[in-house]
């Protein structure tokens, strides 16, 4: 169960992608082999993906595998790489918080506007923006506190990623 929390983002995007896998399936099938397609699977596909690419970047906070360029922070003593990494770190916490105020508000707005085919409102769209900020918040501060017991400790503030491919 720690296993599933700590990698909610990954599990969460994997079964968005079992859903977009089987959408696109039906997609074809009904397209190609019954002449008939479905009206709704393009739709889906489409705010399914996009639902994955944010849990995909959540999920890459998590495991520090963004692209960053750390070869001259590397060069710096630990205490200055971990006050170079809390300004990064205070830099992406408050271009989140903005993702997350602006998403919700978005969001909001949306409510009254209904999908083309699906019919429910396109906030289940946007909805998506201020939770994953949200949640990249949540591991970004847990980032930052991993950071601050690796400078306490005299070790190297971690750059690379954990989990690799």
């Amino acid at each position: 169960m720690r296993n599933f929390v700590l990698k909610f983002e990954e599990n969460l995007a994997a079964l968005f992608m079992g859903g977009l896998l089987f959408t696109l399936f039906l997609q074809v099938f009904t397209r190609y082999v019954l002449n008939d397609p479905l009206s709704w699977t393009e739709e889906v596909a489409r705010y399914l993906y996009v639902y994955i690419v944010f849990l995909g970047a959540s999920a890459a906070i998590s495991d520090r595998t963004h692209v960053g360029i750390d070869y001259f922070a590397k060069m710096l003593p630990v205490v200055v790489q971990w006050l170079l990494s809390v300004a990064v770190n205070l830099l992406i916490l408050g271009a989140l918080g903005l993702l997350a105020y602006w998403g919700w508000r978005a969001a909001m707005r949306q409510w009254n506007m209904p999908m083309m085919v699906l019919d429910i409102p396109y906030t289940w769209v946007y909805v998506v923006v201020p939770i994953t900020a949200v949640l990249m918040s949540v591991r970004t501060l847990a980032l930052m506190r991993e950071d601050y017991a690796a400078m306490r400790a005299g070790s190297q503030v971690a750059t690379d990623a954990r989990g690799g491919l």
